[in-house]
């Protein structure tokens, strides 16, 4: 579906002037108590946090992630004081945390908790899965309009991510009103006075980045004024199932060169898929291709012609496994037969 404007865009500035105020009073407060997150440490003991501990936990409960983590990873990108890392750990996973910078008070916490969270200092884009493996689940939560580079940073978070991550930023939903996908870009300080507040996306331009970035299917599970909360999956949630071929895939070959050889990764990364018997309506909106375990949008549909034809462009998803994968296509409730393609490392190319 296209996204249209409503009519024109309207500058909101009583609730910028709103944001502004807001982030002045939490910067007051984070400077007297010293704890962003407040944390339960046992015993009585509460961390004095700007964001309180009942809300902390609302939060947490609206991912709705398993009760039993036990034998699941988690991967905490941001993480600062680490209430989300000690929440996952309460519930049995096995978590990383990651920050850019080392926060004490997390440290403090760690301690207090007796945790075996493991924390590191680094980028988001310093993160892969050669360095960290896979997550079964991973944390996102307001980073996204503090980084110069947002769509690369799904990528990585992508890459790194087996099936569901809970992304949550800053948005312009109410600020600038359009359906269309938009980001507003501020070179100095102007969100909340703050030097590293690069990007405000409204929700529509976070679900699209985040499908481009190579989620298969995108959420939204919490929604305020200024702040937005979307899950997003590594598979469809919704293709049929045992429905007998209908669509036909003559061949698969690479996008870029027309051979068949597959990078994982790279500039030559990406499948064309030659389709016959597609509806006629096929587009990249109704059409899903899954690659392996993983689900991944097109990028590309050419008109279908008479006989049903078309070609289908995919990028290789984000963290595909080398080897030998099945590639299939769906639309409009109808899939079709797989074609198998090899994987390789690009040094391989």
């Amino acid at each position: 579906m296209t996204t249209r404007l409503k009519g024109p865009i309207k500058d909101n500035t009583v609730l910028r002037d709103l944001v502004d105020r807001s982030a002045d009073e939490y910067r007051e407060e984070l400077a007297n108590s010293g704890w962003w997150h407040s944390i339960d440490l046992g015993g009585g003991r509460i961390t004095p946090g700007v964001r309180k501990l009942d809300d902390l936990q609302s939060r947490y409960a609206n991912f709705k992630l398993p009760e039993d983590l036990s034998g699941k990873r988690v991967l905490d990108i941001g993480c600062w004081d680490g209430f989300f890392s000690f929440e996952a750990e309460r519930h049995g996973a096995e978590v990383v945390a990651v920050d850019c910078w080392r926060p004490e008070k997390f440290f403090e916490a760690h301690q207090a908790l007796n945790s075996r969270v493991e924390f590191h200092e680094l980028s988001v884009y310093e993160i892969s899965r050669e360095k960290f493996g896979v997550f079964d689940f991973v944390f996102f939560l307001g980073v996204l309009y503090h980084l110069q580079h947002p769509l690369l940073s799904l990528q990585r978070v992508c890459e790194v991510t087996r099936d569901t991550a809970i992304i949550a930023s800053y948005v312009i939903d109410k600020i600038i009103e359009t359906d269309s996908p938009v980001m507003e870009f501020y070179p100095f300080d102007e969100l909340g006075g703050q030097y590293d507040n690069w990007w405000g996306p409204n929700t529509e331009c976070m679900v699209k980045m985040t499908n481009t970035a190579g989620f298969a299917q995108t959420d939204v599970i919490y929604r305020e004024p200024i702040y937005t909360t979307i899950k997003a999956h590594r598979r469809f949630t919704d293709l049929p199932e045992n429905a007998s071929p209908t669509i036909y895939l003559d061949d698969v070959n690479n996008a870029c060169s027309f051979k068949h050889l597959f990078p994982r990764r790279g500039r030559l990364a990406a499948l064309a898929i030659w389709a016959k018997k597609l509806p006629s309506l096929a587009s990249r909106q109704n059409v899903k291709v899954t690659i392996g375990d993983y689900g991944v949008r097109p990028a590309y549909v050419s008109k279908v012609d008479p006989t049903g034809a078309a070609q289908i462009n995919v990028p290789v998803p984000p963290g595909l496994e080398l080897g030998l994968h099945k590639v299939k296509v769906y639309c409009e409730g109808q899939t079709s037969n797989d074609v198998e393609i090899d994987i390789v490392d690009a040094g391989e190319w």
